[in-house]
């Protein structure tokens, strides 16, 4: 992982259509794996993005599946690399520390796009990387890590939102962690009237493989 990748890119990123009217089983796979990794870059970048959120999936000690919203806080084509942050205090951080496999799943209802990744995850918490992320994130998204109780604790009401820190308040950076997703397949289903289109793109060699799947 590149720490640098950790600084969100220029709003003029914007929002990259570069996977709007690519037809899956036509294109070659460098084409596709250029385009998917070019969306994922800037969704990193923009709040305004689609695929700004993803879904995450983990399962727990009893092989129960958990799935949950997160935010999507950086992507690297080069090391097949997707991450985000979590609560070190959370039961997602607990399960991955446990099991590392996660599924990672995108949306996009406008052009009825679905983006499918099956990954190892790694936490990050405590060490250079952590705080690295944790020194370009807002204030308002630190606040989060500042509140006294877990995650998914019982509580008799509903707590107020906690107030933005400091700048320079660090007080959120003991439960602050980064977790690392890397990967070596992407799946993408893209529905049509005139007949979905699904694929794999394997990456793990000199040259992506497209794989043409049942829809």
């Amino acid at each position: 992982m590149i720490l640098g990748m950790m600084t969100p890119l220029p709003e003029s990123a914007g929002h990259a259509e570069s996977l709007a009217g690519l037809h899956l089983a036509a294109e070659s796979a460098a084409t596709i794996w250029q385009a998917v990794a070019a969306e994922l870059a800037a969704a990193a970048a923009s709040a305004r993005h689609p695929l700004h959120l993803l879904t995450v999936a983990t399962v727990d000690a009893t092989g129960a599946p958990h799935a949950r919203t997160v935010v999507l806080r950086g992507f690297d084509a080069t090391d097949r690399e997707v991450w985000f942050h979590t609560d070190i205090r959370s039961p997602k951080a607990e399960q991955i520390g446990v099991d590392g496999r996660v599924a990672l799943h995108w949306y996009d209802p406008a052009r009825r796009l679905q983006i499918r990744i099956a990954a190892t995850a790694t936490i990050h918490h405590g060490d250079a990387l952590a705080q690295a992320a944790w020194r370009t994130s807002q204030p308002m998204s630190r606040a989060c890590y500042t509140t006294g109780e877990s995650p998914g604790t019982i509580l008799e009401t509903v707590p107020p939102a906690p107030p933005p820190p400091a700048t320079d308040d660090d007080r959120g950076l003991a439960a602050f962690a980064v977790i690392c997703c890397r990967f070596e397949c992407v799946e993408l289903l893209s529905l049509h009237a005139s007949g979905h289109e699904r694929i794999r793109l394997r990456l793990t060699g000199t040259e992506p493989i497209r794989e043409i799947l049942a829809p």
